[in-house]
């Protein structure tokens, strides 16, 4: 196996191991919310490291293309989503109300 097939390699694995340990969290931790922010770092820095071994792989190429479009695809609605439902789980999960809140209430959320 070649050098760059070893990096690839190591790269999977290492994603693999991430998005492992975000399952992990996501039965360890007992908020939701907290588990949301596990899931939502954990899993962009896994996709990353096993769509950067696939495109080792691959080689320069229009499937490395496809990759990069994934995963700036991938970086721009993983936060984005983890965001809209943790506001959403404070909102109605919580039993907190915004009229109860200090400051402007719910335009503070």
């Amino acid at each position: 196996m070649s050098i760059r097939g070893c990096i690839a390699v190591i790269l999977i694995l290492l994603g693999t191991v991430v998005v492992v340990i975000s399952v992990a969290g996501l039965f360890r931790l007992r908020d939701a919310l907290e588990r949301i922010h596990a899931a939502a770092l954990t899993d962009t820095l896994g996709m990353m490291l096993i769509l950067a071994g696939v495109a080792l792989l691959c080689g320069l190429s229009a499937h490395t293309l496809k990759l990069a479009v994934l995963l700036i695809i991938w970086w721009a609605t993983n936060p984005v989503s983890s965001h809209l439902i943790a506001r959403m789980e404070l909102i109605t999960g919580r039993d907190i109300e915004p009229d109860d809140m200090e400051g402007e209430g719910e335009q503070e959320l």
